[in-house]
């Protein structure tokens, strides 16, 4: 099984109980914190990724940052630290974010403009997202002038390339390939 199924695999116990038990949003919040605290902290990610270290002892520090925090998200952390899994707890919380965002029909679009673009445009795109999915758009906007004009899209895992840049590549593309003759007719 692939690491990425791994961790899908857990993200997906892990979000079924804390649904159940209604803690989602508190149980993603430790999570998420933990994997904050390995990022921000190099010498708590050393002991708990050196494989030199007894598991007894990593379980200490991982119980003692966990104090108070949600007991589904303290448990995962303990199951994966068991199977030495906890090298996978980033790729857990993300899934597990994927998770919350589709139970509340949250659309992830990602926006890329050459320029800043106003409010109202961006509610127009937001707007335009909500009608075509029927979920609620967390819009994430991008500026990169490379591609000169119009939008790029990337909503989920759909991508809709409207830029100046790709429509002069196809028309480029259309020049190369067509037949042009001279003369007269």
């Amino acid at each position: 099984m692939s690491e990425a199924a791994i961790a899908r695999a857990y993200a997906t116990a892990l979000f079924q109980a804390a649904d159940a038990a209604g803690t989602v949003d508190q149980t993603g919040a430790d999570l998420r914190g933990f994997v904050r605290a390995l990022a921000d902290t190099p010498a708590l990610a050393g002991v708990v990724f050196d494989p030199q270290v007894e598991p007894a002892a990593k379980a200490r520090v991982v119980s003692e940052i966990m104090t108070g925090a949600d007991r589904l998200a303290v448990g995962v952390l303990g199951v994966m630290l068991d199977k030495g899994r906890l090298t996978l707890v980033a790729d857990v919380a993300d899934q597990y974010d994927r998770y919350v965002a589709q139970a509340e029909h949250v659309v992830e679009v990602q926006v890329t403009t050459a320029v800043p673009v106003d409010p109202d445009v961006e509610r127009h795109i937001a707007d335009r997202v909500r009608r075509s999915t029927g979920g609620e758009p967390r819009l994430t906007m991008r500026v990169d002038p490379d591609i000169l004009g119009g939008l790029v899209l990337r909503v989920d895992d759909l991508l809709v390339d409207g830029s100046l840049r790709s429509r002069l590549q196809q028309l480029d593309g259309r020049l190369r390939t067509a037949d042009v003759r001279g003369g007269n007719t």
